[in-house]
């Protein structure tokens, strides 16, 4: 029990130090313990100001349900990459992974720190956005194209700031609910990849290229697919296009 307090206490001082957001810092916990209940006690005997502590617990309260659902997928093994023995290993073990996480919860298969919860998602999805606002990269006269788009939660938005947006994902669940999402919008579409490449695309046939928290599994499977699939984004770039890239691997 002293080595797990020692070990919340840690996770726990990112969110004292202003480092990690509540969701990240209650997701981290949750990773740590798996056992919503055990955590909820050990959290008033953690150090530090009373008022976050609490802000943590109550975080914790009011997404239970969600965590409980992160505590399932772990004991299922839907949260633990590894290192595949080849690209196409990692890339049916992406496909698998993704179609189970997808039936457990939309929400959560996407962005774990989430909770589950369709509100914490929006305002996730929203800093995203946000971002290529700030940087200059939307604009109306502009095709993107989103490699790895999951549920579709970014093309939703995105779709009313650009000309035209496609995603690619190798989870047919993915693929689903990301139309589910996009109906209506004739501006934005859904493709199945293999995983290897985007040689669907044309060269020279899109604006931005952008891609969140996708790269991290390409990683897993191998260098040989990342430098390829850097290659390919090139290749499909026009020229003064931009490739824009949140998170590219664990650790």
């Amino acid at each position: 029990m002293e080595i797990q307090a020692a070990g919340l206490q840690r996770i726990v001082e990112r969110y004292l130090r202003s480092e990690a957001s509540v969701s990240m810092v209650v997701m981290e916990l949750v990773q740590f313990t798996a056992d919503t209940q055990a955590l909820a006690r050990a959290l008033p005997t953690l150090t530090g100001d009373p008022a976050r502590l609490d802000q943590l617990a109550r975080h914790l309260a009011e997404n239970e349900v969600g965590c409980r659902t992160i505590v399932r997928m772990m004991a299922r093994g839907l949260d633990l990459p590894q290192v595949a023995q080849s690209a196409q290993e990692g890339i049916e073990r992406s496909r698998r992974l993704f179609d189970a996480s997808v039936a457990e919860s939309e929400e959560s298969s996407v962005a774990l720190y989430a909770l589950g919860s369709p509100e914490l998602l929006a305002v996730a999805t929203d800093e995203v956005i946000g971002a290529l606002r700030d940087w200059g990269v939307l604009g109306r006269e502009r095709d993107a194209l989103e490699i790895g788009c999951g549920i579709g939660r970014l093309m939703v938005p995105l779709s009313a700031r650009l000309r035209s947006v496609v995603g690619t994902d190798v989870s047919a669940g993915m693929i689903a609910a990301a139309k589910r999402r996009l109906e209506g919008l004739s501006n934005a579409s859904v493709q199945a990849t293999n995983g290897q490449d985007l040689a669907q695309f044309g060269s020279a046939s899109m604006d931005l290229v952008y891609s969140v928290d996708t790269f991290p599994y390409l990683v897993l499977a191998g260098r040989a697919l990342i430098e390829r699939h850097f290659h390919e984004i090139r290749r499909v770039l026009r020229p003064a296009g931009d490739f824009v890239l949140f998170n590219y691997a664990y650790g």
